[in-house]
């Protein structure tokens, strides 16, 4: 990685969780909320999104992997690069 220069742009994000649902988000997973939020975060300069996995919403059992949220994840992927959003 490359040291900073002065004058180098200053890339802004955030940690996003739904404002309407917050962590619960993945148990109801709603694109088209995720997809207006996105809009908004674009819209307000930001650049780069970073989101968090509840580990019993993607793994409920030992043994068990939530196949439904791992293609909302991929859903969430697209949504943020529909955005022009990095994740």
């Amino acid at each position: 990685m490359t040291r900073p220069e002065v004058g180098d742009p200053f890339v802004l994000g955030i940690n996003y969780w739904p404002r309407r649902k917050a962590m619960s988000w993945w148990r109801s997973f709603d694109a088209g909320e995720v997809r207006e939020d996105l809009a908004l975060c674009r819209d307000l300069g930001l650049e780069v999104v970073r989101f968090f996995l509840l580990w019993e919403d993607f793994q409920p059992a030992p043994d068990t992997v939530a196949t439904a949220r791992v293609r909302e994840l991929v859903a969430l992927a697209g949504l943020a690069a529909d955005a022009g959003l990095a994740l």
